[in-house]
């Protein structure tokens, strides 16, 4: 956690001497993947490298950094959101960090059927909360062409797929943290971009998350530029855009297997132990915060990280003048099997509201067509 936050907060902004020398390290090798990435995009341009369609209309949720921008919550809002208008969804995620390599049915009608080592923890957690199919695997092809032939599905969202351009999607929507913006407008390992910012001009539709106070509206460049830290400069073609913001809605609580809902309330007054293996932990502790509990001590572990035999010890160990340890869900899927004391684990549930709902699914469905 300490090299994270030494990168985030020390090298990408070019803190102090130490930064500035990290930050031009690692520039010569920002630059070679920016070629190689703005190489890769025009071959998928020139259509000499091929994106294959399938009968299904596609709609890919993705960013233009790493981590920290909600995409996985708002996939779990848009699933639910387009089922509950009568289409046939399922979400198809890379399973990163798990040991297959195949094609896994990862949950059917919110019964997981595999494992986060299997598949990951955001795919086991999608899971869990999605009343649908759930299908996860590294060939996102073969994974969405599975989920048609054996589900009937006929919308298959794809989680974190912006940059997977071997599958042709229907739509694109990208996730742009609204305060944080794009960094210091760098790509990786200079800055938190995973391609150039021209990528822009491949969406279909911006969702400015974690923003609390941006209105629902059609940005214009120069507003744009007034949104991000520090400036960016693209075309937006007057891209319609919208906002979204995570909100805590309740307490989950395992109990024999089964996930038990408890009010928020819950936490107040409680003394309460951190721990998240997440990209941006900084809201999850504000949530617990503004429940008024007693936060005694904090555990943060790098995003998806692997909860060893040796972590438990040290939970438990810190943990013991705590009332309660309070995690996030897609930690939740890794820690729930642990043996920490009944009811002392719980889990924070935060949900994705956009604003101006129906007016984005009423967009999304008009570029889909009549799919129900």
């Amino acid at each position: 956690m300490a090299l994270i936050h030494f990168f985030t907060h020390t090298v990408w902004n070019r803190q102090g001497l130490g930064g500035k020398l990290g930050w031009g390290a690692l520039v010569p090798f920002a630059l070679g993947f920016s070629a190689l990435i703005r190489g890769r995009n025009i071959l998928y341009d020139l259509g000499l490298l091929p994106s294959e369609r399938l009968p299904v209309h596609i709609i890919s949720v993705g960013n233009l950094t790493v981590g920290g921008t909600g995409k996985t919550p708002f996939v779990l809002w848009l699933a639910r959101a387009l089922q509950a208008r009568q289409h046939s969804v399922g979400i198809v995620c890379r399973g990163y960090k798990g040991r297959r390599s195949g094609i896994t049915t990862v949950g059917i009608n919110g019964h997981p059927q595999a494992t986060p080592v299997e598949v990951g923890d955001e795919a086991v957690m999608l899971a869990r909360a999605f009343s649908g199919v759930v299908l996860a695997g590294r060939d996102r092809v073969q994974a969405a062409r599975l989920a048609h032939k054996n589900f009937g599905l006929n919308v298959l969202i794809l989680d974190d797929g912006f940059q997977h351009r071997r599958l042709g999607r229907s739509l694109d929507l990208v996730l742009i943290h609204a305060r944080q913006g794009i960094g210091n407008g760098w790509l990786l390992p200079a800055g938190p971009l995973r391609e150039p910012l021209s990528a822009i001009c491949r969406t279909d539709i911006i969702i400015f998350t974690k923003g609390r106070n941006l209105q629902d509206r059609n940005f214009q460049d120069h507003e744009l530029q007034e949104l991000q830290n520090p400036p960016i400069s693209f075309d937006t073609h007057e891209k319609p855009c919208f906002s979204a913001d995570l909100h805590p809605t309740a307490l989950i609580q395992p109990e024999r297997g089964k996930w038990q809902t408890l009010p928020i309330l819950h936490l107040s007054g409680k003394k309460v132990m951190l721990v998240s293996g997440v990209a941006d932990p900084s809201l999850f502790h504000r949530f617990v915060r503004e429940t008024e509990a007693a936060i005694i001590n904090v555990r943060e572990f790098p995003d998806h990280h692997v909860y060893t035999q040796r972590d438990l010890q040290t939970i438990a160990s810190a943990s013991q003048k705590c009332d309660l340890i309070v995690t996030t869900e897609k930690d939740l899927v890794k820690l729930e099997k642990l043996p920490f004391a009944a009811g002392k684990l719980v889990a924070l549930r935060v949900e994705m509201v956009v604003k101006e709902a129906s007016q984005l699914l009423n967009h999304i469905e008009d570029r889909l067509g009549d799919t129900k």
